[in-house]
């Protein structure tokens, strides 16, 4: 399928899929993100509801960043682009083979979730510094993103890194 003038970005975010392997990098620019080694640590920041322990809810920082993002994808007409990537993402033939280790199955979601609002932002926004292109430099570096630090939107994305 064709993603109109970045179909090239688009596509790039599905070949990280297709040819890559999570964790495989581990390049953090520590400068722009604040990095974490303990998996238990970076699973309790991405799910935690609770404000009393963390800064900032980071579902709550992901659904404003995708609000906008969908919005877009109906105000353009892409519903059909839109609905390409979810059923690409989310189809595990897509992905080269152990692309997440078996130890980390339990972020699986997570991560197909991200790549699919990766490919989409790119969809409608192109390749501009926002916060989903950052989410997908984390992945080529070789992290998960996985919590918040400060305030949103002032602070930094926290990346686990094993």
């Amino acid at each position: 399928m064709k993603f109109g003038e970045n179909t090239q970005l688009v596509e790039e975010v599905m070949d990280f899929a297709r040819k890559s392997k999570m964790f495989n990098n581990k390049n953090i620019n520590a400068k722009l993100f604040e990095v974490i080694k303990d998996f238990n640590e970076a699973q309790k920041l991405a799910w935690s509801q609770d404000s009393s322990e963390v800064d900032t809810v980071w579902e709550y920082v992901k659904s404003q960043e995708t609000e906008s993002i969908v919005e877009k994808v109906y105000e353009m007409d892409l519903v059909s682009q839109q609905d390409h990537l979810f059923d690409f993402f989310s189809d595990h033939d897509n992905y080269l083979n152990d692309f997440l280790p078996i130890d980390y199955i339990d972020i699986n979601e997570e991560v197909e979730g991200d790549l699919t609002m990766c490919a989409l932002n790119r969809l409608v926004n192109g390749k501009i510094d926002n916060f989903y292109e950052r989410i997908f430099e984390i992945y080529k570096q070789g992290g998960w993103p996985c919590g918040w630090k400060g305030a949103y939107p002032i602070g930094k994305i926290i990346v686990y890194v094993p």
